[in-house]
């Protein structure tokens, strides 16, 4: 599996990336200063309720005019990293029959898809749960339904990497760098719980992670799939 380095002190390296195409990233934008976001979640542009000036905020899946672009700079606590299609297999050691044991721990909620090996998803509640996010378990939700015991599955989530610590990229200045415009982009920020296709629309999902399960405006396109060996997703934004 393809391992993108990490940035010692600044978080996630690529965590966002221009690939071509004429993007911009201004970083003369008031950024609210309750909002958390690392580089690749999608900006909303909207009204401050006490100033009454522009002021950028972290997007959700019912905004559609205000949305300008990515987050390029970092205002998190945590620095969460994307895993696609984690081979596991249920009754092969060290899992069980019954549970299965990720590569890494603290999984972020609502973040995982189980799949089976081609690629048909589980459903969660009824075929598996996510039974401990802190130690990174998965539990089949009961003996004999799908996926059975021994079975093959293929796992996607979002884990928080504990060897990166939080970063305020907008103190001093109070403003956030963002990429705009219309231009092929790479990032390792989106929805780890829903699937993409080549050509495949992109909106924003309740958190500001990119994501294909619908949502009020879309931002793009998928052009490369993310898998195990690069979970970059590559996407044509269009936000002029």
């Amino acid at each position: 599996m393809a391992t993108i380095p990490d940035i010692g002190l600044g978080g996630l390296i690529n965590s966002v990336r221009k690939l071509s195409g004429y993007v911009e990233n201004p970083g003369w934008r008031k950024v609210d200063p309750a909002a958390t976001f690392m580089a690749g979640q999608v900006a909303n542009l909207e009204t401050d309720s006490t100033t009454g000036e522009p002021i950028l905020t972290v997007a959700t899946n019912s905004d559609t005019t205000g949305i300008v672009g990515l987050f390029y700079c970092h205002k998190t606590t945590a620095f969460y990293k994307s895993v696609q299609k984690e081979a596991q297999t249920f009754g092969a050691s060290p899992n069980t029959a019954a549970l299965i044991f990720l590569n890494h721990a603290n999984v972020k909620s609502g973040s995982v898809l189980v799949t089976n090996a081609s690629g048909t998803p589980y459903t969660i509640t009824t075929d598996w749960s996510l039974y401990s996010a802190t130690n990174g378990v998965i539990l089949r939700t009961s003996a004999g339904t799908a996926p059975a015991a021994s079975t093959a599955v293929l796992v996607s989530y979002l884990y928080e990497d504990a060897s990166l610590y939080g970063i305020d990229q907008t103190l001093g200045s109070g403003m956030a760098a963002t990429i705009e415009g219309v231009g092929d982009i790479a990032t390792l920020v989106y929805a780890t719980s829903v699937q993409y296709t080549l050509n495949g629309a992109l909106y924003v999902d309740s958190s500001g992670y990119i994501t294909s399960a619908g949502g009020s405006k879309q931002i793009g396109k998928v052009t490369k799939v993310p898998d195990s060996e690069n979970p970059e997703l590559h996407f044509k934004m269009n936000l002029a």
